[in-house]
């Protein structure tokens, strides 16, 4: 688990820092293994529905990269939603949504990370391991009252809010770099709102897994349950951000 997990950290910060043509080619790999790992789970008993939503997945992210129309970008994220749903035997409007979900996420950190630099790109992933790791600590060591058993039944109400209280103490660290001491309150507050995105989207992904009875969305990622286990809380956080930052920006 520890060698799997620095192994992601050292690839993830080396690609994310170095930006251009290798960061676009970890966003676009990232959604494909994300994807494979999504028809693996949707369709157990198929040996070609994991290659073929994978294949997809690469060609849409691409073109929406490359691509500066919004027009084109709905009509490849329709075409993405349709054959996704026929690539999956069972949940298949759910599966295609968190697909399109997915692609977002990885077009919207792309974006941010071209458009406004490094700092804000540490600052979305930080909100996300923060939330995690802060929320996996406190439920642990405190407990006390399931968020959603049925859905996530180790998610504790005393981790939730540790996520909040815990991101907000990181993003004052970073409002000096990203955002006007004038608007502090106003940071912190969309941090938290980012993190509630990041927990929602570990939920969706724990409802996901549950609905295809696995316990790990794949074997990829050693002692880590799969890159989507690892991945998920930042899927609910882009696709927040993304609506976010069309407000702000």
């Amino acid at each position: 688990r520890l060698i799997s997990g620095f192994f992601l950290l050292i690839v993830s910060a080396f690609c994310i820092y170095l930006g251009d043509l290798i960061f676009t080619f970890f966003v676009i790999s990232l959604v494909g293994v994300m994807h494979w790992e999504l028809g693996k789970m949707l369709s157990p008993m198929s040996e070609q529905a994991m290659w073929f939503s994978a294949t997809l997945s690469v060609v849409v992210a691409f073109i929406l990269l490359m691509s500066d129309s919004f027009f084109w970008q709905i009509v490849f994220l329709l075409i993405n939603f349709h054959f996704q749903k026929h690539f999956f035997h069972h949940s298949r409007s759910f599966g295609a949504f968190y697909s399109l979900a997915v692609i977002v996420c990885g077009v919207i950190f792309y974006s941010i990370r071209i458009e406004f630099g490094l700092y804000h790109s540490v600052w979305l992933i930080g909100i996300v391991v923060v939330t995690d790791t802060a929320g996996y600590l406190i439920g642990r060591i405190i407990g006390g009252p399931k968020v959603f058993p049925r859905i996530s039944p180790k998610k504790t109400w005393s981790g939730v809010l540790a996520g909040w209280f815990a991101v907000g103490l990181f993003s004052w660290v970073f409002v000096e770099n990203i955002a006007p001491q004038s608007l502090f309150i106003k940071f912190v507050s969309i941090s938290i709102i980012l993190s509630v995105s990041a927990q929602i989207g570990d939920m969706i992904q724990s409802h996901l897994k549950r609905m295809s009875d696995v316990k790990d969305s794949s074997g990829l990622l050693p002692g880590h349950g799969g890159f989507m286990d690892r991945f998920d809380g930042f899927v609910g956080t882009m696709v927040v951000t993304g609506l976010i930052f069309e407000w702000i920006y």
